[in-house]
């Protein structure tokens, strides 16, 4: 059933029957004290709409906007704890709590506007009028559980922090996102705000704090490591940082390998890779990173995106039509714009979704059309009228091989003209597609000066992280190459907390009660 299905329905459909499995236990729990961010959504348009067209046409549009809208919700793993008319509640930290729910709630507000604009621009025929949303979102304290009767209770969220989401979203106007104080406190290395005037609001004695929700700051989209203006040596990770400098000084006689770097969240992973990418330029190697996203777990190429992105220094904020123009401009660098291959063996390979044998490390078995169409699919760049030709045949299992397959050979060329390291981050949280993608290139470790660096946490039961760790572990000749973390001693960690806060007096009180 997997493999007939493919990995990226049975994951998603394995996350939703999770989901719900999650809501059930919750639902027969008792009432519990949650830290949760709180969205309501108020859509715009729809009142006016009422006066204008008959009821079952405005249950029939309203319907189809919350389906899309809906759809943004489940994708950052909010739970939508009811609709009120033409307004939508929205949960993120309850059932299921995160890390990092203000961001997911807020980059999900950012998508419902967008998805909006589709919704639109679909139904304009039907409407009288586009159709708009505003918002209030807001994070604190709640309390979570069944309320309702004895005969019938639903899973909601109470307290003060659900009362004021919901009175700023009554302050809120039309494409305006409004936030509180905590929402932004945690959120705001990951966004632009505008931070407006104290209000006064129903059930608050002083004036409340709010801010306007901008934008999304697209390079630091996330990550949010350390603490902002303090830095410290590298600290009890000298022996693990040797071993991967010998690893790049191989690199730089032309040998490849494969390292994964594993670690619970916070023991340093991320600074040792920045420590060893500062070694790289003046080894003339090749740098080029990748990172999983806590919300992209289920979105397709989105970590091989990430790298691509960063290899041909394209700006994460390009529109599809510059990615297009800078990726021609990249590929006609390295593949021939022709080539003349035996008579039938083009037409054979775009029916099947076959490449020769080697195209995955020899640049000069492929012309610029035989890799263009497959890494535009990758990229999310329109296809010229010619590039389209070549994929609109292609079965969705021979078009994903091919665009494996041109991933590798572009790598392949890439490295072959200066030694590369391919450095992957948070890979706990990769996408099904990027980690078949990075089992792809695993093979060119063996032949090509290239060195896959890969970063994530201890493997979960049953995780697909675990699956993708225990195939590595399979390849011949012992390839994978693994680097275990273990948390400080308490002599290093009293020596990094004095790094970053100097040492007096004081900071060595802090130091003992921070290690204890």
């Amino acid at each position: 059933c997997r493999s007939a299905l493919g990995e990226s329905v049975y994951q998603t459909a394995l996350q939703a029957l999770r989901r719900q499995e999650h809501l059930l236990r919750a639902q027969s729990a008792a009432a519990e004290r949650k830290q949760v961010t709180v969205m309501f959504a108020d859509i715009s348009g729809f009142t006016a709409m009422s006066e204008t067209l008959d009821p079952e046409d405005v249950r029939s549009l309203i319907n189809a906007c919350f389906e899309l809208l809906g759809a943004v919700i489940n994708r950052y793993d909010g739970y939508i704890d009811k609709f009120i008319g033409d307004e939508i509640m929205a949960l993120f930290g309850a059932p299921i709590a995160h890390e990092n729910d203000p961001e997911r709630a807020l980059r999900a507000a950012l998508d419902m506007m967008a998805a909006l604009q589709t919704f639109n621009s679909q139904y304009r025929n039907r409407l009288p009028r586009p159709l708009a949303l505003h918002f209030g979102i807001n994070t604190g304290l709640v309390i979570a559980g069944g309320i309702g009767t004895a005969a019938r209770q639903d899973y909601s969220v109470m307290g003060d922090t659900v009362n004021l989401a919901a009175r700023l979203e009554g302050l809120s106007e039309s494409g305006q996102i409004l936030v509180g104080q905590n929402t932004y406190r945690f959120a705001a290395p990951f966004f632009e705000f505008k931070t407006l005037e104290p209000v006064k609001v129903k059930g608050k004695a002083k004036p409340v704090q709010v801010y306007r929700l901008l934008k999304a700051k697209v390079a630091v989209a996330g990550q949010a490591r350390g603490l902002k203006g303090l830095a410290s040596p590298l600290v009890g990770r000298n022996e693990e940082l040797a071993q991967l400098k010998g690893a790049l000084k191989r690199l730089q006689a032309g040998q490849g390998s494969l390292i994964s770097l594993i670690g619970e969240a916070g023991l340093g992973k991320t600074r040792l890779m920045a420590d060893l990418k500062a070694a790289a330029p003046e080894l003339e190697i090749q740098w080029a990173s990748g990172r999983g996203l806590s919300y992209g777990e289920n979105a397709g190429y989105l970590v091989a995106r990430r790298l691509f992105f960063n290899l041909m220094n394209i700006p994460l904020e390009a529109t599809p039509v510059e990615v297009g123009k800078i990726l021609q401009t990249e590929l006609r660098r390295i593949f021939p714009a022709n080539l003349r291959p035996e008579p039938g063996a083009r037409d054979q390979r775009q029916k099947t979704g076959n490449a020769p044998e080697n195209a995955a490390t020899d640049a000069e078995a492929l012309s610029f059309l035989d890799v263009y169409p497959y890494l535009a699919h990758l990229l999310n760049a329109p296809l010229t009228d010619k590039a389209a030709q070549r994929v609109k045949n292609l079965s969705g299992e021979a078009l994903n091989r091919r665009v494996l397959q041109s991933a590798a050979a572009y790598i392949a060329a890439i490295a072959q003209r200066a030694p590369l390291v391919l450095a992957f981050d948070d890979l706990h949280w990769a996408d099904p597609s990027s980690l078949e993608l990075i089992q792809q290139l695993t093979a060119l470790t063996r032949r090509s000066p290239l060195l896959i660096l890969l970063l994530y946490r201890p493997p979960r039961p049953q995780s697909r992280i675990r699956e993708f760790h225990a195939q590595l572990n399979q390849l011949p000749n012992k390839a994978h190459r693994v680097i275990h973390l273990s948390p400080l001693t308490q002599k290093e960690s009293t020596q990094l907390v004095e790094n970053l806060l100097l040492r007096c007096d004081e900071v060595s009180k802090i130091c003992k009660l921070v290690v204890a």
